[in-house]
This record gives structure tokens, sequence and C-alpha cells, in this order.
């Protein structure tokens, strides 16, 4: 499977990467210490991550790239090593991802990149493939299954910029997350017999610990302040500036707020909610959740 030295695995009815065959298919993490070297800088365990992702295959890559801060990260890597990539920029219809699409196109400006723009019809794919991708795999988020009819529009490698190291306020405290549902494009390639880097992130555990170790996590995980996903999310960019200067700081959003005053956010994601409340809520899909604080995450990598 895609992560080094299998550090990280996953299985659905003991399994080992097998495929979710119903909906109540039992989902669980596997983890195994791997790290037996001395940790580098975020920024170099993020580039030595994309020479071994690099290694790994023989095939080009394309890049899914959003536009948001962690699609940067993976191209802005590329980019400082030379390595090859294709990048493909996903326009939705009436501008929903109008904010997401701008900055990409600034990015790639910027990075004298050529991007491919494809146009893509989100409530046209909600109404005519989005279930057939679903039963693939039962998935309890309906915001990610555009992103899986996506790969049909690229010849090689998909690669997402997934598997960012996540922090959520919880019980009165920072801890880690890793939840199934950040690793649904993975099960879908699965599904599709396809390679695909969705969790890209996550290929070497070295990019968890370094990102662990950040002077600007270091509040985070030792808990001197308070907070939800929306500031960790936009606390991001701060962290990756100290790393990209021309990274630019910009509000966090979904994705989905259109173009203007005009354009609202409820609007870009009615297909997806309509969609989540006839087919996963109707029969009570989850996510299996796990949660670590920050000397659990020590133990469980070193």
């Amino acid at each position: 499977m895609f992560y080094k030295d299998d550090w990280l695995s996953w299985s659905y009815d003991g399994v080992k990467f097998g495929k979710k065959l119903n909906p109540e298919s039992r989902f669980e993490f596997q983890f195994k210490k791997t790290i037996n070297r001395p940790l580098k800088s975020h920024k170099e365990e993020l580039l030595e991550n994309t020479r071994l992702i690099r290694d790994r295959f023989t095939e080009p890559f394309d890049l899914l790239f959003s536009g948001g801060v962690d699609s940067e990260v993976v191209l802005r890597c590329h980019h400082e090593l030379k390595i090859p990539i294709n990048v493909f920029i996903f326009k939705y219809e009436n501008d929903y991802n109008y904010h997401d699409v701008r900055h990409a196109l600034r990015i790639c400006n910027e990075l004298n990149i050529t991007p491919k723009v494809i146009d893509f019809n989100l409530r046209q794919f909600f109404e005519n493939d989005a279930y057939d991708i679903w039963k693939t795999g039962y998935y309890s988020e309906s915001g990610m299954l555009p992103h899986m009819k996506m790969f049909d529009y690229v010849d090689n490698i998909p690669v997402l910029g997934m598997g960012n190291p996540q922090w959520g306020f919880h019980n009165n405290q920072w801890v880690f997350e890793q939840y199934e549902k950040f690793h649904h494009t993975s099960f879908y390639g699965i599904s599709q017999s396809r390679k695909v880097i969705s969790d890209w992130f996550e290929y070497s555990p070295e990019v968890i610990l370094s990102h662990m170790f950040l002077p600007g996590m270091q509040s985070v995980t030792d808990n001197r302040i308070k907070g939800d996903e929306f500031y960790f999310n936009a606390r991001k960019y701060f962290l990756y500036k100290q790393i990209w200067s021309e990274i630019e700081i910009r509000s966090k959003m979904r994705g989905y707020e259109g173009d203007g005053p005009t354009q609202s956010f409820a609007k870009g994601l009615e297909c997806i909610a309509e969609f989540r409340k006839i087919y996963i809520e109707k029969i009570n899909i989850d996510s299996i959740k796990l949660h670590f604080t920050k000397q659990e995450m020590i133990d469980l990598l070193i």
C-alpha cells in the first residue's frame, strides 16, 4: 500500500486495505513504529516526503490543485525540488469555488506553472454520478465524492493534498485527530484498483511528528490556548508562511463560497447536503474517530 514502511495501515472487517463491502463493515487503524533516525525540520521532512513518494512510483503525477494551503504546500515542494507534477484546477458552475480557483491561478502564475482548468458541474455530478461512486465504499462524507469523480479527468496518478496533520479541541484539550473519513479518497482508489496519492502528508510519519514540534504549534499541543477546527485550519497559513514567505495569509474557506455577497455559502452546498440527507443520514453512517494527545503521538510514533 501507500504508507512508508507500512507505518500506518487500516482494515475493513479484518482485511488489510480491504474494501468496505457494506455500511456495517468494521473499520480499524493499525500503527507501527518505524522512525529510526533524528527528526529534521518540518520543511526538510516535507521535501524528503516529496522525494520518497516520487521514487516509489514511475508514472507521472497529476495534482488536483484546490488552491488551499495543503495542496499549495504539495505544489511548492515539487517546484522547489524541480520534480515535475501536472496541475489541474476544477472550476464549479456558478463560480461556487471562485475564491479557491482565484488563489490557485494566482499561485500557478507566481510559480510560472501553466495549469489545466476543467469545468465541473457539481449539481449534475450529484444527480448522475454520485450515488454509484458512494456505493463503492458507503462513505460518510458526501463532500468528498466530487474529488473521487475528478480522478476520471486525469490520465496519470491523481495527487491530493490530504493527510495534513489535523488537531482539534476536544474535552478542553488539543488532540491529534485520525478519522476514517479523512481517508475516503484512498478507499475509493482501492475500490477502483487505481494508484492514488491521496493522503500525501501521511506518507511519512516524520512529517506528522515534525509538524507537531513546529514553534507555532507548541501553544496548541501544550494546551496553552483554546480554539476550534476553524482556528486550527486558519493557523495553518501562518505556520506554512514561516516556511514559504510567499504563501498568502487568507481567510479559511470551505471551497463553495461563490463570488461576492450575492453568492452564499449554502448555495454551493445544497446538493452536497441533499445527498447526505437522502443516502448517508438515512442509514446513519458514521466515521471512526481516534484522538491522541501530544505525548500519546510521541509514544505511538517513536
